[in-house]
C-alpha cells in the first residue's frame, strides 16, 4: 500500500527504522518491522471514519393492516424506510431547516438503505407489527443535503449530566425526596418513558441523539459528590467531580418549583450549564392534567434546545478548508493508533498526512473543513487536547491535572 506521505518522509521513516534494527535484537527486529507495517498501513488511510451508529435509525414502530400479512408487511417497511428517512434528516439538521427537508420517492429511497433490520415482529392474517432499525449510506445521503444548501452537523457529543432541582415550600431538593422533578428525568431517560402520541416525535426520540443525556439516580456516592447547594452556586470542585464520574462534558442545572394560581398550573424554570458563561435560560410552562404532564412537557422541551443549540454550533463550513500543522508525543504504538483514530472519527476531518515520526514524536498534517474553534471542540469531545505552544500547535491526550 502507498504510504499518502511524501517519498522524502518515508526514506527518513525507514532510515530511523534501519538504525533502530542495527541497535536491536531479532525480537526486536520482528516487532520494528510489524511497527513499520503498520505506519504504511495507517498513513494510507485517509478521509473521515463515522460510527455506524449516526445513521442508524432505530426503533421505528410499524403497525400495517393489508389483505394479507405478506401484503402487510411490504407496506410496513416501505413506510418504516420513509420515517427513518425523514428522522435521519431531523436528527442531522437544525429544526429551522426542517420544512424544507426533501423527500424521495420509494425505487430511490432504497439505493439510500445499505441494510434493516427487524424486531418484535407480529404477525396475524392481515397485520403485521415490527419495530424496523435502517442503516442509511452516508455517502448518498449528505449530496442530497448539499445540493439543497441545507447546512447539516455529524458531530457527536459527550454526554451532559443533568441535575435537577425541585424548590417547593421554601425547600430546595436535590437527592432528597420529595423531588417530582427528578422523578420525571429518570422516569424519561431512564425508565425509556419518551414523547407519547405523535409519531414524528416518537421516532426522532428513539434516535441516538448528537448531544446524549445523562441523569444520575441518586447513588451514594453522587449524594457524597455533590449537595444541592453546590449544585444551585455552581461550584467548581463538586461539578467538575460529577462530570469526571460520569464522563461528562458539562453539567446542567435544571431548578423548578410548580405554582398554582386559581386553578392554573404553572411549572417555572431555570437551567444553567457549568461549560458556558451565560445567565441561567429561564421558562415557564403551563397546562398540563397533572404535574406529570408538565414535567414532561418541560423536559422535551429543554432536551430539544440542548440538541439544536450543539448543531448550530457544530455546523461545518465545507467552504473552509484549513490545514494544520502540529505535534503529538506518543509513548506507544497502541497511544498513536488510539490518537489516529480517534482524529479519522471527527467529522471535520478530511485527511491526516504523517510528516515525520520518532519513537517518542509525530508530526504530522490535518487538513479540515469548518473553523478551528470546532476543531478545538470536537477533539475535545474525544478526550484530545490540542493546543498552542507558543505559536506551534500540540495535539495530545488529555491527562488530568
Amino acid at each position: 500500500m502507498q504510504c499518502p506521505d511524501s517519498n522524502g518522509a518515508n526514506i527518513r521513516f525507514f532510515q530511523w527504522f534501519a538504525m533502530m534494527e542495527t541497535q536491536q535484537n531479532t525480537y526486536s527486529r520482528i516487532a520494528i518491522r510489524i511497527f513499520a507495517a503498520l505506519w504504511l498501513l495507517m498513513t494510507g488511510l485517509t478521509g473521515p471514519a463515522f460510527a455506524a451508529e449516526l445513521y442508524s435509525i432505530k426503533g421505528i414502530s410499524v403497525d400495517k393492516t393489508a389483505a394479507s400479512a405478506s401484503e402487510a408487511r411490504v407496506l410496513a417497511v416501505a413506510d418504516g424506510q420513509r420515517r427513518a428517512f425523514a428522522a435521519l434528516l431531523r436528527k442531522l439538521t437544525p429544526k429551522s431547516y426542517h420544512a424544507d427537508l426533501p423527500t424521495v420517492s420509494d425505487s430511490e429511497l432504497s439505493e439510500l438503505v445499505s441494510a434493516f433490520l427487524v424486531r418484535n415482529e407480529k404477525t396475524s392474517a392481515q397485520r403485521y407489527l415490527a419495530d424496523l432499525t435502517v442503516e442509511f449510506k452516508r455517502d448518498l445521503i449528505i449530496p442530497i443535503l448539499q445540493a439543497r444548501d441545507i447546512p447539516y452537523s455529524e458531530s457527536v457529543s459527550k454526554p451532559i449530566l443533568v441535575l435537577p432541582i425541585f424548590e417547593k415550600d421554601g425547600i430546595k431538593y436535590l437527592w432528597d425526596e420529595p423531588n417530582p422533578w427528578r422523578d420525571a428525568w429518570v422516569e424519561v431517560f431512564d425508565g425509556g418513558k419518551g414523547p407519547e402520541g405523535n409519531i414524528k416525535r416518537q421516532d426522532d426520540w428513539a434516535q441516538d441523539p448528537l448531544l446524549p443525556v445523562i441523569v444520575p439516580s441518586g447513588t451514594l456516592e453522587d449524594m457524597k459528590a455533590i449537595t444541592v447547594e453546590d449544585a444551585i452556586l455552581m461550584r467548581e470542585i463538586p461539578i467538575a467531580a460529577m462530570s469526571e464520574m460520569y464522563g461528562a462534558r458539562a453539567v446542567l442545572v435544571a431548578y423548578a418549583s410548580i405554582q398554582n394560581e386559581d386553578g392554573v398550573r404553572r411549572l417555572d424554570i431555570s437551567y444553567q450549564r457549568s461549560d458556558l458563561f451565560s445567565a441561567a435560560v429561564v421558562e415557564s410552562f403551563t397546562g398540563g392534567d397533572t404535574d406529570r404532564d408538565i414535567f414532561r412537557a418541560a423536559i422535551f422541551d429543554v432536551v430539544e434546545n440542548l440538541q439544536e443549540s450543539w448543531k448550530d454550533q457544530n455546523i461545518l463550513d465545507r467552504n473552509i478548508e484549513n490545514k494544520l500543522a502540529v505535534s503529538t508525543s506518543i509513548s506507544s504504538l497502541k497511544e498513536w493508533i488510539d490518537i489516529q483514530n480517534k482524529t479519522r472519527s471527527i467529522p471535520a476531518v478530511e485527511k491526516i498526512t504523517v510528516r515525520e515520526m520518532t519513537v517518542e514524536k509525530v508530526f504530522w498534517e490535518i487538513s479540515f473543513v469548518g473553523d478551528l474553534r470546532q476543531l478545538r471542540n470536537a477533539f475535545a469531545q474525544k478526550n484530545l487536547l490540542l493546543d498552542n505552544e507558543e505559536g506551534y500547535w500540540t495535539l495530545n491526550n488529555r491527562t488530568d491535572e
